[in-house]
């Protein structure tokens, strides 16, 4: 049938990623959001890092549990 969701689950991934994206300035803070939510594993791991450099974008995917391959 699908996966059900809680409204707080909801706002607790809106937190995660609040708290993952708070020291970004908001022109690449809205480019890596676009990024996170179309997620599609290493094509978009590559993007991340071109916004972000590496160890920004390893810690990003680290705190949001993003999967690096799919």
């Amino acid at each position: 049938m699908g996966v059900v969701h809680r409204p707080d689950d909801i706002l607790n991934r809106r937190r995660r990623v609040e708290i993952a994206l708070r020291d970004l300035n908001p022109g690449v803070r809205e480019l890596v959001l676009n990024i996170v939510n179309s997620w599609r594993g290493g094509k978009s791991m590559e993007d991340l890092k071109r916004a972000v450099g590496e160890e920004k974008a390893i810690k990003i995917v680290k705190e949001l549990n993003l999967p690096e391959d799919q």
